[in-house]
This record gives structure tokens, C-alpha cells and sequence, in this order.
């Protein structure tokens, strides 16, 4: 996947609200809140409406602080793109999520260990492609290897590197 620009409120929404499927985070160059202070690479972790209309955005900056704000405090947002976990510029966040990530793919292979099906191999691949081969390989993933026999559908993980 490559970096996708982002237009609006609604983009962000819509990728929050479809996390597991499209994967990745949105991330903007920088943000500018009415008061003057200005957010370089924040990471966007929520978005809140009523009845249709957004209220509050939630973000992680890039010094690791959480932010909630109301979206009519925002006076700038800068080039808002939808980028996988292993593109994201703030380190934070990208620790943050990388970690979140880890630890729903080694849940994930453990629960579906002995069965391949194409939607646990489509969000693996997804999963891993999202964290990145090197991340996974400084995270001790290096044996993390999927086997398949396509005609008896039997996947087998390593245990050894899904749990260093």
C-alpha cells in the first residue's frame, strides 16, 4: 500500500472506523490548534460525532502525549495521508501501534493455528505488511513463517518465534 493523501474529516472516520481491514494510520505533517500551538506528526486515534456531526478528534502527538480537542479548536491540519504503521514519522505512535499490532497478530495466529482459511491468511498478510518486515525482525519475528499445505488447509506457526 502507499501513502494516501486525505481530504477530510469523513476519510478519517471512515479508516478509524475500519481499522482491521485497511490497516495503516493517518498521520498529518502538522496541526494548529486556534490557541497557536502547532503538533508536528500527529496520528489520529479517534474521531467522536453527534447526530452527523464531528465534535472532537483524538490524536497522539509526536511526543507521545494524547490529545482530545473539538474539532472547532483546529485551525490547520497539514497534509493529512493514510500511511501504513512502519511509514508513520512519529515514533510514538508508531512504537504505540506497532506493539498493539504484534500483539493482535501472535493472538491471531494462536487462535487460528491448525486451520487455513483465505480471510485469516488475507489479514495476516495484511498484518505483516502493515508492520513491516523490518519491524518484524527487530521484534524477534525472524522465524515468523506461516507453512501451509494447500490441499489439506493446515497452517502451522513457528511457537518458538511467535513467542520471543
Amino acid at each position: 500500500m502507499k501513502k494516501m493523501s486525505v481530504h477530510a474529516l469523513k476519510d478519517i472516520n471512515t479508516v478509524l472506523m475500519n481499522k482491521r481491514k485497511v490497516g495503516g494510520a493517518i498521520e498529518a505533517k502538522s496541526i494548529r490548534l486556534r490557541s497557536g500551538e502547532e503538533f508536528l506528526y500527529p496520528v489520529f486515534t479517534s474521531l467522536e460525532s453527534t447526530r452527523g456531526v464531528y465534535q472532537s478528534i483524538g490524536f497522539m502527538t509526536s511526543e507521545g502525549e494524547r490529545l482530545i480537542v473539538n474539532v472547532d479548536e483546529i485551525a490547520l491540519m497539514k497534509d493529512l495521508e493514510h500511511k501504513l504503521i512502519c511509514q508513520l514519522e512519529n515514533t510514538h505512535a508508531k512504537t504505540y501501534l506497532l506493539t498493539d499490532t504484534l500483539n493482535y497478530l501472535q493472538r491471531l495466529c494462536e487462535v487460528n493455528e491448525g486451520c487455513l482459511s483465505s480471510p485469516f491468511q488475507r489479514e495476516v498478510e495484511g498484518l505483516a505488511c502493515d508492520i513491516g518486515a523490518k519491524h518484524l525482525e527487530d521484534h524477534g519475528y525472524t522465524d515468523f513463517v506461516a507453512f501451509a499445505d494447500t490441499e489439506q488447509k493446515i497452517v502451522s506457526i513457528n511457537q518458538k518465534s511467535m513467542l520471543a
